[in-house]
């Protein structure tokens, strides 16, 4: 069995803490609701269940609760709402009521343990683990919260049998494995707590964050910064550029180790968040939301389970909640700046544009030297049309980078090909061409350079050739993509090679068939191969799909007058690679 496959049996066995969809009620509770006139705050629930909103539906399931105070199956989907909504205390109270008809209750009794354990009352704690229903759920879950009890209360006897209890479980191998080896470095055991370690790397544990963190700052407490870094630029080299991991890095080029975390409470909320990491990473968001919620509940501080939890609100659409969540991210925390982008890409995304882009605005006068803001900023006034804002976010970019590298950094080729395209669309076609050429080159003939650069040269009617060449290209490199191949088409089309146009054109909108350009495209090939009636179908149909509006005048104009005559425009000599020399 590979690690993958043992990750999500574990995830079957615990599926039972928070319901992936709609909370099911029985008929026979939908009908009694009805009767008791809750019905409308149970139908809300149930909307906002539907919508992902858990905020809105832990205060409908309560007012539902009014009804039937009682009802266990209200009361669970109450808690289960108020746990993803950091609804804590509420929860509290919902897994109070739960016990006491239902006592054995999993998620009822998990939470009055955590709530327990940050009140620092170990026995209550104890008392609820020990009553929860036994199973792989109890069974992942159980040893984990008793060996940080163990820690509190300084109990060896008891930390030696639960370090003995999780070794024997393979369910999320890596989280146990490394919370046994922090535990055992709190000891003085650190040679016992590598090989801890050791065994986790072998689990998989290497490609999470909470795990690399881990035993990279364990590394570098016991001097071994070679180890230490090879380990950072291996979990570097599998995901996105993260903030933790490169202040981890810093700390190891000036031989500032992170001191060892002694606080059972952190101990246990970065075990929780562990799991959580790992279940996201399976796509199962709603149990890494319900985890990441009892880990912050522990340790509400934690910058790095809040933004891991603004991150699952904005994939859960949630993009308003999102946004707050990320401008809670203190200043001085290292995932601050992306928290920033973060959130203006949520205040976007709910259709806030103006305050997102005053928020990345901000941002770039109080950080000047953070290239990823000026980045995101120009993407903005990109998505916005804004093309002369957008222009100068990607010069300063582009500056800074040019700077930091002494010259082009191949990593940058988008941001040159983002410039160019806004000088493209400004009319600076020289200096558009400029920086589409130099993307070209740093990419290595990158399909959506060499498709723009094509297309662009086709529309005006230049180096004909040539841009036929290079979008055949970028075609050949993804034929599945629909904007490849009506540029394909295009190109053709402005050739004079009418029936090949239309060939192409046809593929192009069976794949991107609500596209206002590529039908546009279709209809005038339709009208030179002689097809008038269908040609006006799709321009019509091209109205529809919602063209800029120098495009729908363009195609109203065709509607009434059609196309004149076929005009070849010759183009202009080719060039092997193009317009202008870089």
């Amino acid at each position: 069995m590979n690690w993958r496959q043992g990750l999500l049996i574990g995830l079957a066995g615990v599926s039972a803490l928070v319901a992936s969809g709609v909370v099911y009620i029985s008929q026979r509770v939908d009908a009694y609701i009805v009767e008791q006139g809750a019905s409308g705050a149970y139908l809300a629930a149930r909307q906002a269940t539907l919508s992902k909103d858990s905020e809105a539906a832990g205060d409908y399931w309560s007012m539902a609760l009014l009804a039937r105070p009682k009802d266990q199956n209200l009361l669970s989907a109450a808690l289960q709402a108020q746990i993803l909504a950091g609804q804590v205390e509420a929860g509290v109270t919902s897994a109070q009521r739960i016990i006491a008809d239902k006592q054995e209750h999993r998620q009822a009794r998990l939470l009055l343990a955590i709530d327990a354990f940050k009140q620092k009352n170990y026995a209550a704690a104890q008392s609820h683990l020990s009553a929860m229903e036994k199973g792989p759920f109890a069974e992942m879950l159980n040893p984990n919260i008793r060996l940080w009890i163990s820690v509190a209360q300084k109990d060896q006897a008891a930390r030696d049998r639960a370090i003995q209890q999780l070794g024997r479980g393979s369910v999320f191998a890596s989280v146990p494995l490394s919370h046994s080896a922090r535990v055992l470095e709190l000891a003085g055991e650190p040679d016992k707590a590598e090989r801890y370690y050791q065994d986790g790397v072998r689990a998989g544990g290497a490609r999470y964050l909470f795990f690399t963190l881990s035993y990279g700052e364990f590394l570098h407490r016991r001097g071994e910064l070679r180890r230490a870094r090879k380990l950072y630029a291996f979990y570097a080299s599998q995901n996105l550029d993260n903030a933790y991991l490169k202040a981890a890095q810093a700390r190891l080029d000036v031989d500032q180790p992170a001191p060892l975390e002694a606080s059972p409470q952190a101990g246990l909320a970065s075990a929780f968040g562990a799991i959580a990491e790992a279940m996201a990473t399976e796509q199962r968001m709603e149990l890494a939301l319900g985890f990441y919620r009892m880990a912050q509940h522990l340790e509400p501080e934690n910058d790095r389970i809040s933004f891991a939890i603004a991150s699952l609100m904005g994939q859960r659409e949630r993009f308003v909640r999102a946004a707050e969540e990320f401008a809670a991210i203190a200043a001085d925390a290292p995932s601050y700046a992306d928290a920033q982008i973060q959130r203006a890409q949520m205040l976007f995304q709910a259709g806030a544009s103006e305050a997102a882009i005053a928020v990345l605005s901000a941002q770039a006068r109080a950080i000047p030297d953070n290239r990823d803001i000026l980045i995101s900023l120009g993407d903005l006034y990109r998505s916005e049309q804004r093309f002369a804002e957008a222009e100068t976010a990607y010069d300063k970019a582009i500056e800074m980078g040019t700077e930091i590298a002494q010259g082009p950094n191949p990593r940058d080729w988008f941001l040159y090909f983002a410039r160019g395209m806004m000088r493209e669309r400004l009319g600076s076609w020289d200096m558009a061409e400029l920086d589409l050429q130099t993307a070209r080159k740093l990419s290595g003939d990158e399909p959506n350079v060499l498709n723009y650069l094509g297309y662009s040269w086709i529309n005006q009617g230049i180096y004909l050739d040539e841009g036929l060449k290079i979008i055949r290209e970028a075609v050949k490199k993804e034929p599945k993509n629909g904007a490849f191949v009506d540029s394909l088409g295009w190109a053709h089309y402005r050739l004079g090679n009418y029936k090949q146009a239309l060939i192409l054109l046809e593929r192009a909108s069976k794949i991107e068939s609500g596209d206002p350009v590529v039908t546009d495209h279709l209809g005038d090939a339709l009208w030179r191969v002689g097809r008038q009636v269908e040609a006006r179908y799709q321009w019509r149909k091209a109205l529809a799909f919602e063209p800029t509006l120098e495009d729908r005048a363009k195609i109203e104009d065709k509607l009434l007058t059609g196309l004149g005559p076929a005009e070849k425009k010759k183009p202009k000599a080719h060039m092997p690679r193009g317009g202008t020399a870089i």
